[in-house]
């Protein structure tokens, strides 16, 4: 007698035992960079099994597989690297997408003063020693000489804004989150606004509903402690900023 036993997706296997080894040996490889060129980290994707198959299937699609894998080792690491630095190029992606609302980019202060819709990222001209005197604000961090990314300006409202990128917390990065959270504590006379922008991964968990422990149920708390004292800052993941321009139009 022959007894067929029927599987609706023989591959999830695999993917479970995926699932079950991944960190113990893939510190080191090409698909551990791209998790992470994917704005994710083993851990997350470890415990995700969907969140893994489609990370998968979207790095068979992308990868030339071979026994030697030169090719596509180098490339994640260009990759996650990449990802690395998207905190420092946060800044780039807001004015594009103040562009499209119709703010435009300036360079010069006469120009910044004339126009209803722009921004600015802060250089030598826009110093924070010329901001300071030119908008009359403090931005009083603890972090005395901490310059911030953006000026943007709709008509008679200026808002100040810090960009970071991060995918996980920990060392650095809780360090960062700390400062964002600092600049929803700043409050200005003159009514300029602060905004706290965070893009990647870590933003999704800080902005969910699921516990993810002490830590994030601590910074959560601080986030809502500073929005609810300074109800003219904002604290926004790209979605949010996209709105926030919006209803500034």
């Amino acid at each position: 007698m022959i007894i067929k036993i029927s599987v609706k997706n023989p591959i999830d296997k695999y993917f479970t035992e995926l699932s079950r080894i991944i960190g113990r040996f893939s510190n080191c490889s090409e698909f551990a960079c791209f998790v992470n060129a994917c704005d994710n980290t083993i851990d997350e994707v470890k415990n995700e099994i969907t969140l893994l198959k489609r990370i998968a299937e979207r790095y068979f699609s992308k990868r030339i597989l071979n026994e030697m894998a030169p090719e596509e080792w180098i490339q994640a690491i260009l990759d996650t690297n990449s990802s690395r630095k998207k905190g420092k190029c946060g800044e780039n992606k807001l004015i594009s997408i103040l562009k499209k609302c119709g703010f435009k980019e300036v360079f010069e202060w006469d120009d910044f003063f004339k126009a209803d819709y722009c921004a600015v990222k802060f250089f030598k001209k826009f110093s924070l020693k010329n901001v300071r005197k030119s908008l009359g604000v403090k931005i009083k961090t603890k972090k005395q000489n901490k310059t911030l990314d953006l000026i943007i300006k709709a008509k008679n409202k200026i808002l100040l804004c810090e960009a970071k990128h991060l995918n996980t917390s920990g060392g650095g990065q809780d360090k960062q989150i700390s400062e964002l959270i600092e600049i929803l504590g700043l409050n200005e006379k003159n009514g300029i606004s602060y905004i706290s922008f965070l893009d990647g991964n870590y933003s999704n968990i800080l902005l969910g509903n699921s516990g993810h422990g002490d830590k994030i149920t601590t910074q959560r708390k601080e986030i809502n402690k500073f929005l609810k004292n300074n109800p003219g800052n904002y604290w926004v993941n790209t979605a949010g900023f996209e709105k926030l321009i919006s209803d500034l139009k």
